[in-house]
């Protein structure tokens, strides 16, 4: 697959882990998450919109994404809205006041595949914070 200065949309899924009621980490289970993407690409550069099932009904537009492809490395950041987080009782809740932190994924171009598959981590150095997987399909 060459990448051309063209729209593309992607689609595919997220994962991230699943603690349980004492804050222990589950080494069997995680969330799995079908989310999509609509990049702008200019000369290995991108940006765009990212949606997925979980967070879309929560905000009235849709998470930004920037980042580049070299080679077959391709790394974006995604923004939400606003602050998006499970609440006291267990729900999904928003903060319109408060900024999303910057999710940032890293992954690689399967050009044979049309596939995009790395890992994503949010938090306020490397290694801390939220993390887990991903993986993203070419529409045609």
């Amino acid at each position: 697959m060459k990448i051309i200065d063209i729209i593309q949309n992607w689609s595919g899924y997220f994962t991230y882990p699943i603690y349980d009621e004492n804050e222990n980490l589950s080494e069997d289970e995680e969330e799995r998450v079908d989310f999509k993407m609509s990049m702008n690409l200019h000369h290995g550069s991108f940006s765009g919109t990212a949606e997925d099932e979980e967070s879309k009904h929560l905000f009235d537009k849709p998470a930004t994404i920037k980042g580049f492809i070299e080679k077959n490395l391709v790394s974006f950041t995604k923004q939400y809205p606003c602050l998006y987080y499970i609440n006291e009782q267990g729900k999904l809740a928003i903060d319109p006041q408060e900024k999303h932190p910057i999710i940032q994924y890293t992954g690689f171009l399967n050009e044979t595949e049309d596939e995009i598959i790395g890992e994503w981590e949010m938090g306020e150095s490397p290694g801390e914070g939220d993390w887990g997987e991903f993986m993203l399909k070419k529409e045609s």
